[in-house]
């Protein structure tokens, strides 16, 4: 599948989804006990992108305030399930499992997010440092989707593929710390 500019754009958009959330149903926060499946994938495909054959819609939320002189955060990776779709021609385990990498990818960047905002102190007053801190660390996340779509020519090289795949689980492994936990 020859992967155009316009074709990069319209996947970038589904990836670079950054915000507060619609409902708790037509989002799934990741979570290691739960991999993806094309039920999860709600949207209706757009054919104006040939090259295009499913696209994962997952963002980073960051939600924020301020309690006793301290900006507090919660960071999650999510999947947007009314935005993602899958085309017919897709409907395949190795297509899935190029869509769970982009989610894994989130949730990789999700932990190194929450672990830099630890080693941080911003205070109250400091939000729009706080704001332009994470801008920065989640164009670093962009960065790294682009890449792996890239790398595995966007599932079509499937050893490069099964590489990133390896490297995302080491790398969320080494993060485990930093795993989100529901309070």
């Amino acid at each position: 599948m020859k992967t155009s500019p316009l074709a990069l754009y319209a996947l970038l958009l589904g990836v670079l989804i950054i915000g507060k959330s619609n409902t708790k149903s037509s989002m799934i926060v990741w979570n290691e006990a739960k991999k993806l499946s094309w039920d999860d994938f709600e949207g209706t495909p757009d054919y104006n992108f040939d090259e295009v054959s499913a696209l994962t819609s997952s963002g980073i939320i960051h939600y924020k305030g301020c309690e006793n002189g301290k900006i507090i955060y919660k960071v999650q990776a999510y999947f947007e399930k009314k935005q993602s779709w899958v085309k017919p021609e897709a409907y395949t385990d190795h297509h899935l499992a190029h869509e769970q990498i982009h989610f894994d990818i989130t949730e990789l960047y999700a932990r190194k997010l929450r672990k830099s905002l630890e080693r941080r102190n911003f205070v109250c007053g400091q939000e729009e440092e706080f704001d332009a801190f994470v801008a920065n660390f989640l164009k670093k996340w962009q960065q790294a989707q682009i890449k792996y779509d890239q790398h595995s020519h966007y599932s079509m090289r499937p050893k490069k593929q099964k590489e990133w795949e390896y490297l995302v689980a080491m790398e969320l492994s080494m993060y485990d710390k930093y795993k989100y936990a529901a309070k």
